[in-house]
């Protein structure tokens, strides 16, 4: 069947209006539903939490057709790639055959997430594809969860599968159960999530089928292209909008530690729009780096994909409308493109949330004179923090795989927000203490917002999250992440948000800082851990935030009295704490803000709470943009 090519000038929908709105919805309920089941019958609370899964639709020829609300970014956008390289190396499919899958370099993000893929046939031919993919907490390698921030090879990472075929004519191929189970910790619960993503894709292909049945199969197969024409046309509409030109933008990860001199990296995009042509270059990034923290091409798609998608809400479920709207450009052996066997478990701690920053940044630029409703400063970056050993209480070997959420990057008109994952994943939720230590031998002490981890501006970012814990059994601990040394951007002014932090024994004569890049780290029984997330960036000048909110938020213990004067420049009473009873000083507020605004010697550089040279050259400051008030005013040269 011939694709029709949705532009400005695309033929009409191929169904009625009623029945595109009837299916585009039914196929995003489709995956909702798939995607609860795997909720439900999983075991790990990475998943049944956490909800660390995501369902995907794809045509036969694997393009996006939709995914679940509650769907993980990271994985969507690898979808494609991973059903093109199936489709590839499978020379025939029969009904009833179900693959595994997970190696990063042909279709994917890094080996833990894990995609069980089924064909769906109609009338002796693949209708369409199901795809369910999970992040398992552990798929084997010299460290519990798989992660390991001192590889320089794939090979010390875990298991990497190709497609096998893991059900034939549904009936468990057992050699490849097998192989799997003795490569893998814990290998009891992973038949969970095994049976799980199974019996998702086995509802994609009854739900879908079902409405084959009540609709036909070409009103189908045309719903399928006009729901990706829909959204390339609503993305072409919104780029013609936009100024031509070139909009570029630089961020860092923190280092390379398999390099003898760790140096940072740099991760560079060029976005360039033409009309409704938009091509994104990343051939300015840095050489792949030698330890864990770059990806493959199939997750700088996805990781593009999520930055674009942050600023055009509307065009979700993502689907492949977008994605063959956005030309992206980049170079083998560069850090988000590198080629095997160059490590790639770290993968949102490292690349990911760069490329993110990166997309949002470009497109910011771009949006600032249009809409700066959608510019974003940058956000908290992913930490992967795996503990494993054996439980005290029942001698049982574990695998604990847990993040923290923490702050969005403030927007041109409000505050980001706190405690969120909302660009890695979308309907992230927080994995319960109490669940936690059921499983795990850890109890925790307090979970509570980090003070002053915030990026500063006339609006602030989200706050990030502390968790600390006492250890009940000798643990060993893995944690791979970033963002230590190099904060997430602030814009036009604002301030990089606060640092991941990963303290043993905080305050104790032992106290030691483990960082972002622990390997097999002894917690011992009775030890302590602090573990505290960032802050997003701010945006605009903070002295000039109002300081009723400066206020609010001192009263809300999220702020510093200290932090409050010495970089809002609000000077606050303390009349009664217990009463909540706090007061502006209007006079000492005046001076200190004439003082902070004329004299503004705050350093610039990329490091936490410093300002970013790049975020505040680019971007206009919101009472420039008409945003000071919250809801944009007109712009310069436009009419009110």
């Amino acid at each position: 069947m011939e694709t029709a090519t949705a532009t400005a000038t695309a033929p009409a929908l191929r169904n009625d209006p009623i029945t595109f709105e009837v299916l585009r919805n039914a196929f995003k309920a489709i995956c909702n539903e798939a995607s609860a089941l795997i909720e439900r019958v999983s075991y790990a609370p990475t998943i049944t939490e956490g909800h660390d899964y995501s369902v995907s639709i794809l045509t036969p020829d694997g393009r996006l057709v939709s995914h679940g609300q509650r769907d993980q970014a990271p994985h969507m956008g690898t979808f494609e790639a991973s059903v093109q390289h199936l489709v590839r190396e499978v020379a025939e499919f029969h009904p009833g055959d179900v693959f595994i899958y997970n190696d990063p370099y042909t279709g994917g993000t890094h080996q833990n997430d894990v995609k069980i893929i089924r064909p769906i046939f109609h009338g002796g031919e693949v209708f369409a594809f199901a795809i369910a993919l999970c992040h398992w907490p552990d798929v084997g390698g010299p460290m519990h969860g798989t992660f390991n921030p001192h590889a320089t090879e794939c090979y010390a990472e875990g298991l990497r599968m190709p497609p096998l075929k893991l059900y034939e004519n549904d009936v468990p191929n057992k050699p490849i159960w097998d192989l799997i189970d003795m490569n893998i910790r814990v290998p009891n619960e992973r038949v969970a999530e095994r049976f799980a993503q199974y019996q998702a894709g086995r509802l994609v292909e009854r739900r879908l089928l079902g409405y084959v049945e009540k609709f036909g199969e070409q009103v189908i197969r045309d719903a399928f292209e006009d729901t990706m024409d829909h959204s390339e046309r609503l993305f072409r509409e919104w780029v013609r909008r936009l100024p031509d030109g070139s909009y570029e933008f630089t961020d860092w990860g923190d280092r390379d530690i398999g390099r003898e001199d760790q140096p940072p990296i740099k991760v560079h995009a060029k976005l360039t729009i033409e009309g409704d042509q938009v091509t994104i270059d990343w051939t300015g990034c840095d050489p792949a780096p030698v330890a864990s923290w770059g990806f493959a091409r199939p997750a700088l798609q996805s990781a593009t994909y999520d930055g674009t998608m942050h600023c055009f809400p509307e065009l979700a479920p993502l689907n492949h409308g977008v994605v063959r709207a956005i030309d992206i450009v980049s170079k083998k052996g560069t850090c988000v493109d590198v080629e095997e066997p160059t490590p790639v478990t770290g993968y949102c701690s490292g690349a990911y949330e760069k490329v993110d920053c990166v997309t949002m940044a470009c497109w910011g630029q771009a949006l600032q004179k249009v809409d700066p409703t959608r510019v974003h400063a940058a956000t908290v970056n992913l930490q992967n923090f795996c503990t494993g050993g054996v439980h005290p209480k029942t001698g049982l070997d574990f695998v604990s795989y847990l993040w923290l959420e923490g702050g969005q990057g403030a927007r041109a008109y409000a505050d980001g927000n706190s405690f969120y994952m909302m660009i890695f994943i979308g309907g992230a939720s927080n994995q319960p203490n109490e669940t936690l230590e059921r499983w795990y031998p850890m109890y925790y002490t307090s979970t509570e917002a980090e003070v002053d981890s915030c990026g500063d501006g006339e609006f602030r970012g989200g706050f990030g999250l502390s968790r600390n814990f006492d250890v009940w059994g000798d643990t060993e601990l893995v944690v791979l992440g970033d963002r230590e040394t190099v904060g997430p951007p602030g814009l036009a002014g604002g301030t990089n948000g606060g640092p991941n932090i990963l303290i043993r024994n905080p305050g104790a004569t032992a106290e030691e800082s483990l960082g972002m890049f622990t390997t097999k780290a002894v917690l011992k029984k009775g030890d302590q851990v602090y573990f505290a997330s960032n802050g997003g960036g701010g945006y605009g000048l903070p002295w000039e935030r109002k300081p009723e909110a400066v206020l609010e938020d001192v009263i809300d213990e999220l702020l510093s009295l200290e932090k409050a004067r010495d970089v809002y420049g609000v000077a606050i009473d303390v009349v009664d704490a217990d009463a909540l009873d706090y007061r502006i000083d209007d006079a000492e507020t005046a001076r200190l803000r004439a003082e902070l605004a004329a004299n503004d010697d705050r350093p610039r550089g990329t490091a936490p709470f410093e300002v970013n040279p790049l975020g505040e050259k680019l971007f206009l400051r919101p009472q420039e943009l008409g945003t000071r008030e919250g809801a944009p005013g007109a712009l310069p040269g436009q009419a009110a």
